[in-house]
C-alpha cells in the first residue's frame, strides 16, 4: 500500500469536498434568514446522529474487512450482509417515521427519510476504504456535495426562494441518488453469486461493532454537545451564529477525514512506534497551519457575510483547538480500532462526554454565552488529547508538546482575538513558522520533502 498516493488521491477528492463545503457553508447562511438557518441547522444536527441507528453493524463490518484485499473478501458472505443491513434499516426508518407523524415534527420525517440513503452511503464508504480502494470511496465522497452545491447555487440565484425546506430536500436527493447508483452496482458484482445470510456471523459483527457504536454515539455527543447547550440555553439568533463557526470547523475537518480514513488500513497493516511518534508529529503541525484558516474565514465573513459577525469571537476560540482535534481523530480513534480497543475506546469517549458537560455546564452558568461554551469545548479537546496519550505508551504528551501547543495556543487567542485582522494574520504566520521551526524543524522539512518526492514521482 502506497501511503502517499492514498493519502493524495483522498485529499485530492476532498479538496473539490472542501471547495463545495466552503461555497455552500457561506453562501446559504448569507441567503437565510438567521430563523430559516437556525431550523437548517437544526435538521443538521439531527442528521449528526443518523449514524447510530445501524446499532454498529456498519462498524463491526469496517473491523471485520479492514487490512483486508478485495479477492480475500467472500462475496456470498458479503451480499448478505448488505441485504440484512438494507432490511434492517428499513425497519429503523418506519418506527421513526411513525415517531415522527405521532410528535407531528416534519424535520425528524425528513431525518427519518435520510436513514436508508445516508446509512448504506456508511456501508459502501466503509468498506471500501477497509479494503484500500480509495478510488471508489473518492467518487462516493464527491457526489453528494456536488449535486448539493449546484441544486443549492439554482435554488439561491437562479429560483431565489428563501426556504430552508429546500435545501433539506436537496440533501436527501444527493444522498439518494449516489445510494441509488451504488446498489446498482452492487448488485450487478453480486448477481452472480448466492446470498449467504450467517446470522451467527452478523451477531458476532454486531457484538464487535456495538461497542465502536456506543464511543461513536459518545464521541458524537461529545463533538455536539456545545451545540445543544446553545440551542436550549440561548435565542435561535445565537444558534445560529454557534452553528455558523462550527460549519466553518467542519470545512477544516473534511481536510481531516482525508487523513483519517487513509490511515486506518495503513496502521492496521504496518505501524511501530517510530511510525507513530511521526505521525503525532506531522498531525500536530498540519493542524496548526489549518488554524490560520480563521483569518481567511475572518476576512470573508467581515466583507461578505456582515451579519455573520459574532460568530468570529467563537471561530477565534474553537479554531485553537486543531491541534488536540486532529490527532485525537487521526490517530488515537484509529488506533483504538486497530487494536481492537473497543471497550477502552467506550470508556474512553463517554469520560470525556463527561468532562465536556460538566465543563459546559460551569460556562453556562457562570457567564452564560456563547464565548464561554465555545472555551469549555475547546479545552476539553485538550483533556481528550492528553488523556487518550496515556493509553499508548510511545504516543504520551512529552514536555516538547506542552511547551510548544501552550505557545501556539497563546499566538492564536491573541493574534486572533485582541489586534487587527491584518496584524494578526501576518504575526500567527510569523509566529507558527518560528514556533515550528523551534520545536519541529526536522518533522516540518520531512513532511515536505514527503510531498515533494510524490510530486516527482
Amino acid at each position: 500500500m502506497d501511503l502517499r498516493k492514498d493519502l493524495i488521491k483522498v485529499f485530492g477528492s476532498n479538496v473539490i469536498t472542501l471547495a463545495v463545503g466552503i461555497v455552500s457553508g457561506l453562501v446559504i447562511p448569507s441567503f437565510l434568514s438567521l430563523d430559516q438557518y437556525a431550523y437548517f441547522k437544526t435538521f443538521t444536527l439531527y442528521l449528526g446522529y443518523v449514524g447510530i441507528l445501524h446499532f454498529g453493524l456498519a462498524d463491526g463490518l469496517f473491523i471485520k474487512y479492514g487490512g483486508s484485499y478485495e479477492d480475500e473478501v467472500d462475496k456470498s458472505l458479503l451480499k448478505g450482509e448488505h441485504h440484512f443491513f438494507l432490511i434492517f434499516q428499513f425497519i429503523i426508518t418506519i418506527l421513526i417515521v411513525l415517531v415522527s407523524l405521532f410528535l407531528d415534527d416534519k424535520i425528524l420525517l425528513a431525518f427519518a427519510l435520510c436513514i436508508i440513503p445516508f446509512n448504506l452511503l456508511t456501508f459502501y464508504r466503509f468498506f471500501y476504504q477497509a479494503i484500500g480502494k480509495f478510488d471508489i470511496y473518492s467518487k462516493i465522497l464527491i457526489f453528494p456535495p456536488i449535486v448539493m452545491l449546484i441544486a443549492n447555487l439554482a435554488v439561491i440565484f437562479i429560483f431565489e426562494i428563501e426556504n430552508y425546506w429546500l435545501f433539506i430536500i436537496i440533501r436527501l436527493f444527493a444522498y439518494t441518488s449516489i445510494f441509488l447508483i451504488l446498489e446498482y452496482n452492487f448488485y450487478k458484482l453480486t448477481k452472480p453469486v448466492d446470498t449467504t445470510i450467517d446470522f451467527e456471523e452478523i451477531k458476532s459483527i454486531f457484538n464487535i461493532g456495538f461497542f465502536i457504536m456506543l464511543g461513536n454515539l459518545s464521541s458524537i455527543l461529545f463533538y455536539s454537545i456545545d451545540r445543544w447547550f446553545v440551542k436550549f440555553s440561548f435565542t435561535s439568533s445565537d444558534f445560529a451564529f454557534y452553528s455558523f463557526a462550527i460549519s466553518m470547523m467542519a470545512m477544516i475537518n473534511i481536510f481531516i477525514n482525508s487523513i483519517t480514513t487513509v490511515f486506518y488500513p495503513y496502521l492496521s497493516r504496518n505501524s511501530n512506534d517510530k511510525i507513530l511518534q511521526k505521525l503525532k508529529s506531522y498531525f500536530i503541525i498540519i493542524a496548526s497551519f489549518a488554524s490560520g484558516s480563521y483569518f481567511l474565514f475572518a476576512f470573508i465573513v467581515e466583507n461578505f457575510i456582515p451579519k455573520h459577525i459574532p460568530a468570529l469571537n467563537i471561530i477565534a476560540i474553537i479554531f485553537a483547538g486543531f491541534p488536540a482535534l486532529i490527532t485525537i481523530k487521526a490517530l488515537y480513534v484509529n488506533l483504538y480500532k486497530v487494536r481492537k480497543s473497543d471497550k477502552l475506546y467506550v470508556k474512553t469517549v463517554l469520560i470525556m462526554l463527561t468532562v465536556s458537560i460538566a465543563l459546559n455546564f460551569v460556562a453556562l452558568i457562570t457567564y452564560g454565552n456563547n464565548t464561554a461554551i465555545a472555551v469549555a469545548t475547546t479545552i476539553s479537546f485538550y483533556i481528550w488529547f492528553y488523556f487518550s496519550s496515556r493509553h499508548f505508551e510511545t504516543l504520551f504528551v512529552s514536555s516538547k508538546e506542552v511547551l510548544y501547543l501552550g505557545v501556539f495556543v497563546v499566538l492564536f487567542l491573541y493574534t486572533s482575538n485582541f489586534i487587527s485582522l491584518l496584524a494578526g494574520a501576518i504575526i500567527f504566520s510569523v509566529g507558527i513558522l518560528i514556533l515550528i521551526f523551534s520545536f519541529y524543524r526536522l518533522e516540518f522539512i520531512a513532511l515536505v520533502n514527503e510531498f515533494k518526492d510524490k510530486g516527482k514521482s
